[in-house]
Protein backbone atom coordinates (compact mmCIF):
# COMPACT_ATOMS: atom_id res chain seq x y z
CA UNK A 1 0.00 0.00 0.00
CA UNK A 2 1.41 3.08 -0.87
CA UNK A 3 2.23 5.88 2.02
CA UNK A 4 0.57 9.57 1.58
CA UNK A 5 3.57 11.19 0.84
CA UNK A 6 3.95 8.58 -2.41
CA UNK A 7 0.22 9.22 -3.08
CA UNK A 8 0.66 13.31 -2.82
CA UNK A 9 3.69 12.64 -5.43
CA UNK A 10 2.04 10.21 -7.78
CA UNK A 11 -0.85 13.43 -7.81
CA UNK A 12 1.30 15.85 -8.45
CA UNK A 13 2.54 13.38 -11.63
CA UNK A 14 -0.65 12.73 -12.67
CA UNK A 15 -2.84 15.54 -12.28
CA UNK A 16 -0.77 18.47 -12.63
CA UNK A 17 -1.62 20.39 -9.05
CA UNK A 18 0.64 22.64 -7.42
CA UNK A 19 1.91 22.31 -3.86
CA UNK A 20 3.05 25.77 -3.78
CA UNK A 21 1.78 27.74 -0.86
CA UNK A 22 -0.08 30.28 -2.47
CA UNK A 23 -2.00 27.73 -4.35
CA UNK A 24 -2.41 25.32 -1.58
CA UNK A 25 -4.44 28.04 0.48
CA UNK A 26 -6.02 30.58 -1.18
CA UNK A 27 -6.30 33.75 -0.28
CA UNK A 28 -10.11 34.03 1.48
CA UNK A 29 -13.07 36.38 0.60
CA UNK A 30 -13.03 39.85 2.78
CA UNK A 31 -16.48 39.90 1.59
CA UNK A 32 -18.94 38.15 4.61
CA UNK A 33 -21.04 40.94 4.98
CA UNK A 34 -19.56 42.31 8.22
CA UNK A 35 -16.38 43.79 9.45
CA UNK A 36 -14.84 43.63 13.06
CA UNK A 37 -13.14 46.62 15.05
CA UNK A 38 -9.46 46.89 15.61
CA UNK A 39 -7.63 45.04 18.22
CA UNK A 40 -7.19 49.06 19.60
CA UNK A 41 -10.90 50.17 19.64
CA UNK A 42 -11.45 46.52 21.26
CA UNK A 43 -9.27 47.05 23.84
CA UNK A 44 -10.60 51.09 24.30
CA UNK A 45 -14.39 49.52 24.90
CA UNK A 46 -13.18 47.29 27.84
CA UNK A 47 -11.37 50.09 29.21
CA UNK A 48 -14.02 52.02 29.05
CA UNK A 49 -16.58 49.58 30.23
CA UNK A 50 -17.73 50.53 33.83
CA UNK A 51 -16.89 47.84 36.74
CA UNK A 52 -19.70 47.16 39.05
CA UNK A 53 -20.53 44.61 41.47
CA UNK A 54 -23.90 43.03 42.61
CA UNK A 55 -25.67 44.10 45.31
CA UNK A 56 -25.63 42.83 49.37
CA UNK A 57 -28.59 40.54 49.34
CA UNK A 58 -27.70 39.43 45.61
CA UNK A 59 -24.29 38.58 45.86
CA UNK A 60 -25.43 36.57 49.15
CA UNK A 61 -28.20 34.28 47.03
CA UNK A 62 -25.47 34.24 44.06
CA UNK A 63 -22.96 32.76 46.32
CA UNK A 64 -25.43 29.97 47.63
CA UNK A 65 -26.60 28.79 43.79
CA UNK A 66 -22.98 28.83 43.13
CA UNK A 67 -22.11 26.38 46.08
CA UNK A 68 -25.18 24.12 45.16
CA UNK A 69 -24.06 24.24 41.63
CA UNK A 70 -20.56 22.77 42.72
CA UNK A 71 -22.81 20.23 44.58
CA UNK A 72 -24.11 19.16 42.20
CA UNK A 73 -27.66 20.09 42.72
CA UNK A 74 -28.23 22.03 39.78
CA UNK A 75 -32.22 22.42 40.20
CA UNK A 76 -31.55 23.56 43.62
CA UNK A 77 -29.22 25.98 42.26
CA UNK A 78 -31.39 27.30 39.74
CA UNK A 79 -34.57 27.47 42.30
CA UNK A 80 -32.23 30.09 44.40
CA UNK A 81 -31.80 32.10 41.75
CA UNK A 82 -35.50 32.77 41.25
CA UNK A 83 -35.87 33.34 44.53
CA UNK A 84 -33.49 36.57 44.01
CA UNK A 85 -36.10 39.62 44.78
CA UNK A 86 -36.30 41.84 41.51
CA UNK A 87 -37.59 45.13 43.54
CA UNK A 88 -34.87 47.31 44.11
CA UNK A 89 -32.12 45.41 41.88
CA UNK A 90 -29.94 47.25 39.42
CA UNK A 91 -29.60 46.16 35.78
CA UNK A 92 -26.63 44.88 36.38
CA UNK A 93 -27.76 42.57 39.34
CA UNK A 94 -30.86 41.24 36.91
CA UNK A 95 -28.29 41.03 34.13
CA UNK A 96 -25.60 38.99 35.84
CA UNK A 97 -28.15 36.49 37.34
CA UNK A 98 -30.24 36.22 34.56
CA UNK A 99 -26.61 35.11 32.47
CA UNK A 100 -26.02 32.93 35.70
CA UNK A 101 -29.63 31.23 35.54
CA UNK A 102 -29.01 30.89 32.03
CA UNK A 103 -25.77 29.27 32.33
CA UNK A 104 -27.04 26.79 34.71
CA UNK A 105 -30.33 25.85 32.09
CA UNK A 106 -28.32 25.65 29.46
CA UNK A 107 -26.67 22.36 31.06
CA UNK A 108 -29.79 20.43 32.40
CA UNK A 109 -30.13 17.40 30.94
CA UNK A 110 -33.55 15.05 30.60
CA UNK A 111 -35.74 19.23 30.62
CA UNK A 112 -36.95 20.08 27.08
CA UNK A 113 -37.78 23.43 28.83
CA UNK A 114 -34.36 23.86 29.73
CA UNK A 115 -33.01 25.16 26.44
CA UNK A 116 -35.90 27.83 25.66
CA UNK A 117 -35.46 28.84 29.16
CA UNK A 118 -31.74 29.16 28.55
CA UNK A 119 -32.57 31.48 25.52
CA UNK A 120 -35.09 33.62 27.40
CA UNK A 121 -32.27 34.57 30.44
CA UNK A 122 -29.68 34.58 28.08
CA UNK A 123 -31.50 37.46 25.96
CA UNK A 124 -32.38 39.17 29.18
CA UNK A 125 -28.79 39.21 30.00
CA UNK A 126 -27.29 40.46 27.05
CA UNK A 127 -29.51 43.49 26.10
CA UNK A 128 -28.77 46.37 28.46
CA UNK A 129 -24.93 45.28 27.67
CA UNK A 130 -23.81 46.26 31.24
CA UNK A 131 -22.05 43.26 31.59
CA UNK A 132 -18.42 42.71 32.11
CA UNK A 133 -16.53 42.44 29.42
CA UNK A 134 -15.81 38.79 29.47
CA UNK A 135 -19.65 37.63 30.75
CA UNK A 136 -21.06 39.78 27.87
CA UNK A 137 -19.07 37.89 25.61
CA UNK A 138 -19.58 34.36 26.94
CA UNK A 139 -23.64 34.99 27.20
CA UNK A 140 -23.22 36.16 22.93
CA UNK A 141 -21.47 32.52 22.31
CA UNK A 142 -23.43 30.41 24.46
CA UNK A 143 -26.34 32.61 23.02
CA UNK A 144 -25.79 32.04 19.51
CA UNK A 145 -24.98 28.07 20.04
CA UNK A 146 -28.35 27.54 22.19
CA UNK A 147 -29.70 29.20 19.07
CA UNK A 148 -27.86 26.85 16.63
CA UNK A 149 -29.26 23.58 18.77
CA UNK A 150 -32.97 24.95 18.36
CA UNK A 151 -31.95 25.32 14.71
CA UNK A 152 -32.94 28.85 14.53
CA UNK A 153 -30.76 29.71 12.32
CA UNK A 154 -30.98 33.29 11.44
CA UNK A 155 -30.64 34.27 15.01
CA UNK A 156 -27.67 32.00 15.64
CA UNK A 157 -25.62 33.77 12.75
CA UNK A 158 -26.57 37.14 13.97
CA UNK A 159 -25.67 36.60 17.41
CA UNK A 160 -22.52 35.00 16.46
CA UNK A 161 -22.03 37.88 14.40
CA UNK A 162 -22.10 40.15 17.16
CA UNK A 163 -19.93 37.81 18.76
CA UNK A 164 -17.02 38.38 16.39
CA UNK A 165 -17.68 42.29 16.40
CA UNK A 166 -17.84 42.30 20.25
CA UNK A 167 -13.95 40.49 20.33
CA UNK A 168 -12.56 42.25 17.44
CA UNK A 169 -11.41 38.52 16.28
CA UNK A 170 -11.95 36.18 13.02
CA UNK A 171 -13.05 33.15 15.81
CA UNK A 172 -12.58 30.52 13.12
CA UNK A 173 -14.88 28.33 15.31
CA UNK A 174 -17.59 30.94 15.46
CA UNK A 175 -17.00 31.75 11.73
CA UNK A 176 -17.28 27.60 10.65
CA UNK A 177 -20.73 27.14 12.72
CA UNK A 178 -21.78 30.56 10.73
CA UNK A 179 -21.07 28.57 7.69
CA UNK A 180 -23.10 26.29 8.55
CA UNK A 181 -26.22 27.74 9.78
CA UNK A 182 -25.91 29.10 6.07
CA UNK A 183 -25.93 25.98 4.93
CA UNK A 184 -28.60 24.68 6.53
CA UNK A 185 -30.93 28.04 5.17
CA UNK A 186 -29.17 26.91 1.96
CA UNK A 187 -27.65 29.88 1.44
CA UNK A 188 -24.91 29.07 -0.37
CA UNK A 189 -22.95 31.58 -1.32
CA UNK A 190 -22.78 32.98 1.60
CA UNK A 191 -21.37 29.91 3.43
CA UNK A 192 -18.17 30.32 0.65
CA UNK A 193 -16.65 33.80 2.30
CA UNK A 194 -17.53 32.37 5.80
CA UNK A 195 -15.25 29.08 5.17
CA UNK A 196 -12.49 30.73 2.96
CA UNK A 197 -12.45 32.89 6.39
CA UNK A 198 -12.17 30.00 8.38
CA UNK A 199 -9.64 28.51 6.44
CA UNK A 200 -7.41 31.53 6.73
CA UNK A 201 -7.76 32.20 11.01
CA UNK A 202 -7.42 28.43 12.03
CA UNK A 203 -4.48 27.83 13.96
CA UNK A 204 -4.23 24.12 12.31
CA UNK A 205 -6.02 22.55 8.76
CA UNK A 206 -9.61 21.45 9.82
CA UNK A 207 -11.74 19.76 6.87
CA UNK A 208 -14.81 21.00 7.88
CA UNK A 209 -14.53 24.53 5.98
CA UNK A 210 -13.40 22.46 3.25
CA UNK A 211 -16.70 20.37 3.20
CA UNK A 212 -18.62 22.94 3.63
CA UNK A 213 -17.57 24.78 0.53
CA UNK A 214 -17.31 21.15 -1.40
CA UNK A 215 -21.49 20.66 -0.30
CA UNK A 216 -21.92 24.30 -1.13
CA UNK A 217 -20.99 24.68 -4.71
CA UNK A 218 -22.15 20.75 -5.26
CA UNK A 219 -25.72 22.53 -3.76
CA UNK A 220 -25.59 25.32 -6.54
CA UNK A 221 -24.38 23.23 -8.94
CA UNK A 222 -20.91 24.76 -9.10
CA UNK A 223 -18.91 21.22 -9.99
CA UNK A 224 -16.21 22.75 -11.70
CA UNK A 225 -15.44 25.02 -8.02
CA UNK A 226 -16.43 22.23 -6.10
CA UNK A 227 -13.36 20.33 -7.97
CA UNK A 228 -10.79 23.14 -7.08
CA UNK A 229 -11.72 23.43 -3.49
CA UNK A 230 -11.07 19.40 -3.27
CA UNK A 231 -8.01 19.79 -5.34
CA UNK A 232 -6.60 22.17 -2.18
CA UNK A 233 -7.92 19.78 0.41
CA UNK A 234 -5.93 16.74 -0.80
CA UNK A 235 -3.14 19.09 -0.66
CA UNK A 236 -3.40 20.32 2.87
CA UNK A 237 -5.06 17.53 4.18
CA UNK A 238 -4.04 14.22 2.53
CA UNK A 239 -4.91 11.76 5.58
CA UNK A 240 -8.88 12.89 4.74
CA UNK A 241 -8.86 9.38 2.17
CA UNK A 242 -13.02 10.10 1.29
CA UNK A 243 -11.56 13.29 -0.22
CA UNK A 244 -9.97 11.15 -3.22
CA UNK A 245 -12.62 8.95 -4.10
CA UNK A 246 -14.91 11.85 -3.84
CA UNK A 247 -12.42 13.48 -6.19
CA UNK A 248 -12.65 11.20 -8.51
CA UNK A 249 -16.22 11.19 -9.03
CA UNK A 250 -16.57 14.51 -9.50
CA UNK A 251 -14.30 14.52 -11.86
CA UNK A 252 -16.47 11.70 -13.40
CA UNK A 253 -19.11 13.98 -12.83
CA UNK A 254 -17.53 16.67 -14.90
CA UNK A 255 -16.76 14.53 -17.56
CA UNK A 256 -12.59 14.71 -16.85
CA UNK A 257 -12.43 11.15 -17.29
CA UNK A 258 -8.61 11.02 -17.56
CA UNK A 259 -8.42 12.59 -14.08
CA UNK A 260 -11.18 10.26 -13.08
CA UNK A 261 -9.21 7.42 -13.79
CA UNK A 262 -6.14 8.79 -12.52
CA UNK A 263 -7.57 10.29 -9.07
CA UNK A 264 -9.32 6.88 -8.54
CA UNK A 265 -6.67 4.58 -8.95
CA UNK A 266 -4.32 6.47 -6.57
CA UNK A 267 -7.41 6.03 -4.14
CA UNK A 268 -7.56 2.66 -4.62
CA UNK A 269 -3.37 1.39 -4.85
CA UNK A 270 -3.93 3.92 -1.52
CA UNK A 271 -6.34 1.38 0.00
CA UNK A 272 -9.13 4.53 0.56
CA UNK A 273 -11.68 2.58 -0.93
CA UNK A 274 -14.04 2.01 1.37
CA UNK A 275 -18.29 0.96 -0.38
CA UNK A 276 -18.85 -1.07 -3.42
CA UNK A 277 -19.50 1.97 -5.50
CA UNK A 278 -15.31 3.11 -4.99
CA UNK A 279 -14.92 -0.43 -6.85
CA UNK A 280 -17.59 -0.27 -9.51
CA UNK A 281 -16.58 3.35 -10.31
CA UNK A 282 -12.98 2.46 -10.96
CA UNK A 283 -13.89 -0.59 -13.22
CA UNK A 284 -15.69 1.61 -15.19
CA UNK A 285 -13.33 4.04 -16.07
CA UNK A 286 -11.26 1.79 -16.68
CA UNK A 287 -13.20 -0.16 -19.40
CA UNK A 288 -14.28 2.77 -21.07
CA UNK A 289 -10.30 3.94 -21.35
CA UNK A 290 -9.47 0.79 -23.01
CA UNK A 291 -8.24 -0.85 -20.30
CA UNK A 292 -10.44 -4.01 -20.00
CA UNK A 293 -8.42 -6.82 -18.90
CA UNK A 294 -7.69 -4.43 -16.02
CA UNK A 295 -11.22 -3.82 -15.13
CA UNK A 296 -11.81 -7.50 -15.62
CA UNK A 297 -9.15 -7.89 -12.64
CA UNK A 298 -10.15 -5.96 -10.52
CA UNK A 299 -13.94 -6.57 -10.71
CA UNK A 300 -12.78 -10.71 -10.14
CA UNK A 301 -10.66 -9.50 -7.40
CA UNK A 302 -12.95 -8.07 -5.27
CA UNK A 303 -15.97 -10.24 -6.42
CA UNK A 304 -13.24 -13.14 -4.43
CA UNK A 305 -12.74 -10.74 -1.57
CA UNK A 306 -16.24 -10.01 -1.27
CA UNK A 307 -15.62 -5.75 -0.93
CA UNK A 308 -18.09 -5.87 -4.39
CA UNK A 309 -21.67 -7.90 -4.07
CA UNK A 310 -21.43 -11.00 -5.85
CA UNK A 311 -24.48 -10.85 -8.38
CA UNK A 312 -24.99 -11.78 -11.78
CA UNK A 313 -24.64 -8.48 -12.87
CA UNK A 314 -20.87 -7.64 -11.28
CA UNK A 315 -20.10 -11.47 -12.79
CA UNK A 316 -20.87 -10.54 -15.92
CA UNK A 317 -19.59 -6.95 -15.94
CA UNK A 318 -16.04 -9.05 -15.24
CA UNK A 319 -16.76 -11.73 -18.11
CA UNK A 320 -17.85 -9.00 -20.69
CA UNK A 321 -14.27 -7.13 -20.14
CA UNK A 322 -12.62 -10.07 -20.12
CA UNK A 323 -13.89 -10.89 -23.69
CA UNK A 324 -12.92 -7.59 -24.36
CA UNK A 325 -9.19 -8.06 -23.27
CA UNK A 326 -9.88 -11.54 -25.66
CA UNK A 327 -9.64 -13.48 -22.48
CA UNK A 328 -12.07 -15.31 -23.61
CA UNK A 329 -11.68 -18.61 -20.91
CA UNK A 330 -11.57 -16.80 -18.33
CA UNK A 331 -14.88 -14.88 -19.79
CA UNK A 332 -16.76 -18.18 -20.01
CA UNK A 333 -15.85 -19.00 -16.27
CA UNK A 334 -17.01 -15.55 -15.14
CA UNK A 335 -20.43 -16.49 -16.66
CA UNK A 336 -20.27 -19.72 -15.16
CA UNK A 337 -20.38 -17.80 -11.89
CA UNK A 338 -23.04 -15.69 -12.96
CA UNK A 339 -25.32 -18.49 -13.50
CA UNK A 340 -24.44 -19.75 -10.07
CA UNK A 341 -26.16 -16.46 -8.34
CA UNK A 342 -28.57 -15.78 -10.92
CA UNK A 343 -32.70 -15.70 -10.43
CA UNK A 344 -33.65 -15.01 -13.54
CA UNK A 345 -33.92 -17.65 -15.95
CA UNK A 346 -33.58 -15.56 -19.06
CA UNK A 347 -30.47 -13.92 -18.04
CA UNK A 348 -29.32 -17.75 -16.89
CA UNK A 349 -30.22 -18.50 -20.72
CA UNK A 350 -28.13 -15.41 -21.85
CA UNK A 351 -24.97 -16.39 -19.77
CA UNK A 352 -25.21 -19.85 -21.14
CA UNK A 353 -25.03 -18.48 -24.65
CA UNK A 354 -22.12 -16.38 -24.10
CA UNK A 355 -20.11 -19.32 -22.64
CA UNK A 356 -20.63 -20.37 -25.60
CA UNK A 357 -19.65 -17.80 -27.44
CA UNK A 358 -16.43 -17.19 -25.40
CA UNK A 359 -15.82 -20.52 -25.92
CA UNK A 360 -15.53 -21.04 -29.60
CA UNK A 361 -13.34 -17.92 -29.90
CA UNK A 362 -11.03 -19.54 -27.61
CA UNK A 363 -11.56 -22.95 -29.82
CA UNK A 364 -12.87 -24.72 -27.47
CA UNK A 365 -15.23 -26.14 -29.51
CA UNK A 366 -16.37 -29.47 -27.39
CA UNK A 367 -16.73 -27.03 -24.02
CA UNK A 368 -18.85 -24.66 -26.27
CA UNK A 369 -21.33 -27.37 -27.38
CA UNK A 370 -22.91 -28.09 -24.02
CA UNK A 371 -23.15 -24.42 -22.90
CA UNK A 372 -25.66 -23.93 -26.70
CA UNK A 373 -27.32 -26.82 -25.96
CA UNK A 374 -28.53 -25.59 -22.22
CA UNK A 375 -28.89 -22.12 -23.77
CA UNK A 376 -31.59 -24.02 -26.36
CA UNK A 377 -33.04 -26.15 -23.66
CA UNK A 378 -33.88 -22.80 -21.83
CA UNK A 379 -35.45 -21.39 -24.59
CA UNK A 380 -39.59 -21.01 -24.00
CA UNK A 381 -41.66 -23.34 -26.26
CA UNK A 382 -41.88 -21.56 -29.57
CA UNK A 383 -38.99 -19.28 -29.61
CA UNK A 384 -36.68 -18.67 -32.23
CA UNK A 385 -33.74 -20.70 -31.43
CA UNK A 386 -32.03 -20.82 -35.01
CA UNK A 387 -29.17 -18.82 -34.36
CA UNK A 388 -28.32 -20.91 -30.87
CA UNK A 389 -28.85 -24.38 -33.72
CA UNK A 390 -25.98 -22.58 -35.91
CA UNK A 391 -23.34 -21.47 -32.87
CA UNK A 392 -24.04 -25.49 -31.82
CA UNK A 393 -23.35 -26.60 -35.38
CA UNK A 394 -20.90 -25.06 -35.34
CA UNK A 395 -19.60 -26.14 -31.86
CA UNK A 396 -19.88 -29.83 -33.40
CA UNK A 397 -18.27 -29.43 -36.43
CA UNK A 398 -15.33 -27.78 -35.51
CA UNK A 399 -14.74 -30.52 -32.62
CA UNK A 400 -15.36 -33.11 -36.09
CA UNK A 401 -18.60 -34.47 -34.51
CA UNK A 402 -20.37 -33.81 -37.89
CA UNK A 403 -23.86 -36.32 -37.03
CA UNK A 404 -24.42 -33.64 -34.32
CA UNK A 405 -23.90 -30.72 -36.41
CA UNK A 406 -26.05 -31.88 -39.57
CA UNK A 407 -28.41 -32.44 -37.24
CA UNK A 408 -28.36 -28.52 -35.41
CA UNK A 409 -27.95 -27.52 -38.83
CA UNK A 410 -31.24 -28.92 -39.91
CA UNK A 411 -32.92 -27.85 -36.73
CA UNK A 412 -31.70 -24.32 -37.58
CA UNK A 413 -33.26 -24.69 -40.44
CA UNK A 414 -36.67 -25.29 -38.90
CA UNK A 415 -36.36 -21.14 -37.98
CA UNK A 416 -37.18 -18.80 -40.97
CA UNK A 417 -34.51 -16.33 -39.38
CA UNK A 418 -31.59 -18.99 -39.69
CA UNK A 419 -33.32 -21.22 -42.59
CA UNK A 420 -31.71 -20.58 -45.72
CA UNK A 421 -27.74 -20.37 -44.31
CA UNK A 422 -28.45 -23.56 -42.06
CA UNK A 423 -29.61 -25.32 -45.02
CA UNK A 424 -26.19 -24.12 -46.67
CA UNK A 425 -24.02 -25.15 -43.76
CA UNK A 426 -26.15 -28.35 -43.59
CA UNK A 427 -25.16 -29.03 -46.99
CA UNK A 428 -21.41 -27.86 -46.27
CA UNK A 429 -21.16 -30.06 -43.34
CA UNK A 430 -22.64 -33.46 -45.10
CA UNK A 431 -20.12 -32.73 -47.46
CA UNK A 432 -17.22 -32.32 -45.58
CA UNK A 433 -17.90 -35.58 -43.40
CA UNK A 434 -18.13 -37.89 -46.36
CA UNK A 435 -14.28 -36.42 -47.45
CA UNK A 436 -12.92 -37.18 -44.36
CA UNK A 437 -14.53 -40.52 -44.61
CA UNK A 438 -17.32 -40.20 -41.73
CA UNK A 439 -20.67 -41.12 -42.63
CA UNK A 440 -23.95 -38.55 -40.96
Amino acid sequence: MKTITSTIGAVVFALGFTLSAPQAQQAASDDVGFTIPTAEEVQRARDNRRSQALGERVARRVMTSFELYEAGEMQAAIAELDQIPTRGATDYDRAYVARFKGTLLAGLEDDPTSIPRAIRELEAAIAPNVLSFNDQANALQLLGNLYLMEENFRDAITMFRRYLQFMGEWNPDILIRMASAHMELREFAQVIPLAEKTILHQPEPNRNPYVLMIAAYYESGQVPQAISVLERGVQVLPAEKGWWVQLGMFYMLNEDYDKALSTMRIAYDAGYFTRENDYRALYQLLANSGIPFHAAELMRRHLEGEQVTRSAQNYSMAARSFHSAREFRRAAEMYRQAISVADNESDIRDYYRRIGEALLLAERYREAAPAFQEAINRMPQGEDAGRLYMSLAEAYFYSNQYRQAHQAAQNAARFSSTRRNANSWAEYIKTTAERRGSSI
